[in-house]
């Protein structure tokens, strides 16, 4: 399962979940198999601090393989159905460190 959280910065697991995709300078990827971490990658989000292209968006998350987005929140609904498009269930509503959220879905 991979799972991208949006990323105040690139400390990978110890970052802090992003407000929003236009204020997370990254995005997470987290890669658990049978429920064990297996691998972290970081991917520069290119529309921190810029206008956020729906489309374009839900590509760049594509890319990462990620079956969920986890964010506190989606600016709008255009990109939410972007990613629903894509088939990637959105989390929004979470706060706090990356490796905290993680537990959530390691219980899976």
């Amino acid at each position: 399962m991979f799972i991208a959280f949006a990323s105040k910065n690139q400390l990978g697991l110890n970052s802090e979940l992003g407000d929003n995709i236009f204020k997370s300078e990254y995005i997470t990827v987290v890669e658990l198999e049978d429920g064990k971490l297996k691998k972290v990658t970081n991917v520069e989000n290119l529309f921190f601090n810029q206008v956020v292209e729906p489309v374009a968006f839900a590509e760049l998350i594509k890319t990462t393989k990620a079956e969920f987005l986890v964010v506190t929140k989606v600016e709008n609904a255009a990109i939410m159905n972007e990613l629903i498009k894509q088939h990637v269930a959105v989390k929004e509503g979470s706060s706090g460190r990356i490796a905290t959220l993680l537990e959530n879905f390691q219980k899976f």
